[in-house]
């Protein structure tokens, strides 16, 4: 009935202090960061930090102790017919299903699950609520005054509701949405992402290179942002056909005209063959080829992976390049339809990448990402950004 030890929770009198200490003894950054939780990975246990004003039960206890299980309601009901208490019922909160008891003994046990992914969240059945987000702190970016600021998305708020883009001219409620909604640190990470992507894209239509694939494209906009700068580059946006159809659709309502050089290809990631849907579009393996792979890797399997970078390395000739981001320790994803499931120790991704036949050109840790896309001129840093996140250029070996 009950796995392991998952999670404990501790009321703090202030968040921000208490932050900042358990960074400093853990020597680690909390993978989420927000003004009503801040929450730590230690291998596979979460430690959770929350404000007093937050009660975590009816005696308020400040610490409190979760113990993960398989069902959660079978567990509850077994604990209540051994003799234990009931004290609070099941019940979700993102993708965390959490329920408590009281022992025999006066003691609160916690229980913790997994809420069960569905299928009004899986992004087979509706578009992707992780790229839409992305598009969002993109549309924020965009707004932003400082010139110094990298990584803005002008075409991004097309993809947004009526309800998200009423802050965005309001510097007040943009600043409040980035520091209570989204997290300053997950915000500083897409901009800087976006900024990192758009230098390589640009970059590589300056030089003509035959072809550019964006593997798991979501909402970008380079195609249509850098549209005057395509000569002869066959450019390929692969996704799942719920968020590419509704893409389409946003830029066909506001009349933004798609490039001659561009084809939106229909791909499932964990069920579609690459060489065959990528191929049957107009992908030429004898062109050297940009492979831009972002914000994609972390939701796939192992194996998934594998068949990209099998794909690239053999469908493409010597010297073509990906890109991509990848998450160097396991966490869990807030997105109950769009779980991480890929992570690798950043100590192992030349090695990795090596057995795959390819070589590293560039691999951006935290405070690479900071200098070169979130700082100004003179070195302050304007945003930080996760540090369980980094960026790799890699080329085909010869």
């Amino acid at each position: 009935m009950i796995k392991s030890f998952k999670r404990v929770v501790y009321q703090v009198n202030d968040l921000e202090k208490a932050k900042q200490w358990y960074s400093g003894i853990l020597k680690t950054q909390p993978v989420f960061d927000s003004p009503v939780a801040v929450i730590f990975g230690i291998n596979d246990i979460s430690l959770s930090l929350i404000p007093e004003t937050h009660t975590l039960n009816r005696d308020n206890e400040s610490i409190a102790v979760f113990w993960e299980v398989d069902d959660i309601e079978e567990s509850y009901q077994k604990l209540i017919a051994a003799g234990a208490a009931p004290h609070t019922e099941v019940k979700t909160v993102l993708n965390i299903r959490t329920a408590k008891v009281i022992d025999p003994f006066g003691n609160v046990i916690g229980l913790s699950s997994k809420a069960p992914a569905t299928e009004s969240v899986s992004v087979e059945i509706k578009p992707s609520e992780t790229a839409l987000n992305v598009a969002f702190c993109r549309a924020l970016a965009a707004h932003e005054e400082s010139e110094e600021k990298k990584g803005p998305d002008y075409l991004a708020e097309i993809f947004l509701t009526d309800e998200q883009k009423k802050p965005l001219n309001n510097r007040a409620a943009r600043e409040k949405i980035i520091t209570q909604a989204v997290s300053p640190r997950l915000y500083g990470y897409f901009i800087a992402r976006t900024a990192y992507m758009d230098q390589i894209f640009r970059e590589s239509l300056e030089e003509n290179i035959p072809q550019i694939v964006l593997l798991g494209a979501g909402y970008d906009t380079r195609s249509f942002r850098f549209a005057n700068n395509i000569r002869d580059t066959k450019i390929f946006e692969l996704d799942i056909q719920t968020t590419q159809n509704h893409k389409k659709q946003l830029l066909q309502a506001v009349d933004i005209k798609t490039p001659g050089q561009l084809s939106f290809v229909s791909m499932n990631f964990k069920k579609d063959s690459l060489d065959r849907v990528l191929v049957n579009a107009g992908f030429d393996i004898a062109g050297k080829t940009l492979f831009i792979w972002e914000g994609v890797s972390y939701y796939l399997t192992a194996g998934a992976v594998d068949d990209i970078l099998y794909f690239v390395r053999k469908n493409s000739p010597a010297g073509s390049i990906i890109v991509f981001d990848y998450m160097t320790t396991k966490i869990e994803s807030i997105k109950q339809g769009e779980p991480f499931l890929f992570w690798i120790d950043p100590t192992q991704i030349a090695g990795f990448l090596s057995e795959r036949e390819f070589t590293i050109l560039e691999h951006l840790d935290v405070n690479d990402i900071e200098n070169r896309f979130l700082s100004a001129a003179d070195g302050t840093v304007f945003h930080h950004s996760l540090p369980f996140f980094r960026f790799v250029r890699a080329a085909v070996n010869g």
